[in-house]
């Protein structure tokens, strides 16, 4: 039952990532195609684009986290007994989960400091886009708990 639920929470977390990448790509197709074509430029789309990127990165480092697709250097790692690297796994995700509450503390700080800045071609706070930082360390949190669980209840 909970691995479903946390299945169905990385198919979303994924599932953001694509589409804010999605419009991401087609905002900034957008941009050049006016402007080369039509002469047309649109001041607000740096502002925006900045904001999309920020949540597509930090919504596929979430993603890639929870499925442990990040860059990993596990050549050693390979060579411990399985007990050893259990005990290793725990280690490595409690450290993960002190730098994640960091990361929310700090990033909700930083949320509150940006929200009274706004972009400088439109009037959008740029909170909006510093927001990732908290929300996905949330996630990561969750997902790093899990992980945890997951190794605590395995034999061995």
């Amino acid at each position: 039952m909970i691995d479903a639920i946390f299945a169905r929470l990385l198919r979303g977390v994924q599932i953001s990532a694509g589409l804010f990448f999605m419009i991401l790509f087609a905002v900034n197709i957008l941009r050049i195609l006016l402007r080369n074509f039509a002469g047309i430029t649109w001041f607000w789309i740096p502002g925006f684009s900045r904001l999309v990127f920020i949540w597509t990165v930090f919504l596929g480092t979430t993603a890639l986290y929870a499925t442990d697709d990040h860059l990993l250097m596990d050549f050693f790692v390979n060579k411990m007994r399985s007990a050893t690297r259990r005990r290793l796994d725990i280690f490595i995700h409690l450290v993960f989960l002190v730098f994640v509450v960091c990361l929310v503390v700090y990033g909700f700080m930083v949320f509150r400091v940006r929200m009274n800045i706004p972009y400088t071609s439109w009037n959008f706070p740029t909170g909006y886009a510093y927001l990732a930082v908290p929300v996905c360390g949330i996630l990561m949190l969750i997902f790093c708990l899990n992980k945890l669980r997951t190794l605590y209840l395995a034999p061995g």
